[in-house]
């Protein structure tokens, strides 16, 4: 794909419009409140020179961000500027012009990605993910940071085929690094369909965060970590487990990911033995109806025999 990279020409009705928006908000008062944003999952965001680099935001809780003001700045400067769905390029910075585009395919619920394509040497730094809608808004930052070239390069791999597992099973989810390497110092993050399960900051004594869902269900088994193998320990597997799992390995040059796909079965055994229960609570239940019913019946009949014996 071929870039423009002339200047843009600039609209002066848009630049009025947006200044005139701009001003009635600031008159408002802009307060902070009713959502947050959040950036990317795994920060800071890396990259080589000549890559296209993707800087997710959302909102929480999800909401319609298709009428809100979106923006991407770099210090003073707009990377990428979308006001009540139209994109308003005449406001970016010149070094971002013709190289940037924003996703929208999630816009609905409240998540957008901006693209800087062929990044550079020079887009190293902190960025801002700005919402706006009326008064309201928020913003979250973070940093990216732009290699002349990976160093210390490393893959990482997993088994392309489907884990299997049955409800109420431990399993274990490995990858590993190629070549060899130790990966006790390195970020080691889990993501399941990219929520981020659990992480492993490098040091001495890491602290692990595991997602609320998988609370004490989950391991990273280090004792292989220093041959470059990291292996997630999930405990007593639900159904809601299954999904594609992505495992993350960065260090301070470089990084890779690798996907595992775990599918999780009924355990269709344990199913049967609480059905057959339930059916042996269900089949007493009815046989002491019957038998109450039964001696009831004798009971009232009784009196009535000894009633028509004395006639």
């Amino acid at each position: 794909m071929k870039w423009n990279h002339g200047p843009a020409s600039y609209s002066s009705l848009t630049l009025l419009l947006y200044l005139i928006d701009l001003i009635l908000a600031l008159s408002a008062g802009l307060s902070p409140g009713t959502f947050t944003v959040s950036g990317p999952l795994v920060q800071p965001v890396l990259a080589c020179v000549g890559e296209d680099v993707q800087l997710p935001c959302h909102l929480s809780p999800k909401m319609d961000a298709q009428e809100m003001t979106v923006k991407w700045v770099k210090g003073s400067r707009v990377v990428h500027l979308c006001h009540m769905g139209k994109e308003l390029k005449e406001v970016q910075a010149p070094a971002f012009q013709g190289r940037t585009e924003m996703l929208r395919a999630d816009m609905a619920e409240g998540k957008v990605t901006v693209i800087i394509y062929q990044v550079q040497l020079s887009d190293t730094g902190q960025y801002t993910c700005y919402f706006q809608k009326g008064p309201f808004y928020n913003e979250t930052s973070f940093d990216l940071q732009v290699a002349e070239h990976k160093k210390g390069t490393f893959s990482v791999i997993a088994p392309a085929q489907l884990i299997q597992a049955k409800q109420g099973e431990d399993i274990t989810l490995s990858c590993e690094l190629s070549p060899k390497l130790d990966a006790r110092n390195m970020i080691v993050k889990w993501f399941r369909n990219q929520t981020l399960v659990l992480g492993y900051p490098s040091g001495e004594k890491p602290e692990e965060s595991q997602g609320a869902e998988f609370q004490r269900r989950l391991e990273l088994l280090k004792q292989d970590m220093a041959e470059g193998k990291m292996t997630l320990r999930i405990r007593q597997v639900q159904v809601s487990d299954s999904g594609s799992y992505t495992c993350r390995v960065q260090s301070p040059d470089n990084y890779d990911n690798a996907h595992v796909e775990l599918q999780v079965a009924e355990n269709l055994h344990r199913f049967q033995k609480t059905l057959t229960m339930i059916f042996g609570i269900l089949l007493l239940s009815v046989a002491s109806l019957f038998l109450i019913y039964f001696f009831c019946q004798r009971k009232l009949q009784r009196p009535r025999a000894e009633a028509l014996q004395r006639v």
